[in-house]
């Protein structure tokens, strides 16, 4: 592995552990035994790490909805366990997206560009389940648009969410992303999306 990629992904583990705000490209430099010069030949500043941390989550994240070929129901639900895992993974970003939004104006930039990405991915998955008579057509107050925005606000904010909340004080158990989503979009489905939905969550109970 090149001494960029290392600063990369020593950057990520230590934002990870102590938070981007309390990680200096010193601390940085010392965990990985080199001189702080070296670690800003290659960034110069903490802005430009920063910049392209965010440009390998993006770059990583793009794959996440592809629609290609005949996609289940349970697609929907896979594409969430990986966007939990990749939360997980990138724990300090979303831990401290208020912060990174404010004082990294470049990574916002490319923040909303990812996020408006993934709501057109997100409204084309749905549009597809509409069309193969899995989820009921836009009427009587059905709005995909909504459901695409809601779906993207609890995983944008999910791990927030479970540091606001003490696990089971309102629920008997911790609250995962992916159960939650799933159960989000019941409601839309037809009787041929419930049947396969149905189906779905039995051989999820016998795993």
């Amino acid at each position: 592995m090149k001494l960029k990629e290392k600063i990369l992904s020593k950057a990520v583990e230590l934002f990870n552990d102590k938070g981007i705000s309390s990680t200096s490209p010193n601390q940085i430099a010392a965990a990985l035994n080199i001189s702080t010069g070296n670690l800003t030949y290659h960034f110069k500043t903490k802005a430009i790490l920063v910049k392209e941390v965010y440009e390998k989550m993006h770059a990583e994240s793009q794959d996440f909805i592809k629609l290609e070929g005949y996609l289940t129901i349970d697609d929907f639900r896979k594409i969430m366990g990986a966007f939990r895992d990749f939360m997980r993974k990138h724990n300090f970003f979303f831990q401290d997206l208020f912060f990174i939004l404010h004082n990294y104006p470049e990574v916002g930039k490319l923040y909303e560009e990812t996020n408006l990405m993934r709501l057109k991915q997100g409204r084309s998955l749905f549009e597809y389940y509409i069309e193969t008579g899995r989820m009921i057509p836009e009427s009587g107050g059905i709005n995909y648009d909504f459901l695409t925005h809601n779906v993207w606000m609890v995983g944008a904010f999910w791990n927030l969410q479970s540091k606001i909340f003490t696990p089971g004080v309102i629920f008997e158990k911790p609250m995962d992303l992916v159960d939650m989503t799933w159960y989000m979009i019941l409601p839309y489905l037809t009787k041929k999306g419930k049947e396969e939905y149905d189906q779905i969550n039995d051989f999820l109970k016998n795993e």
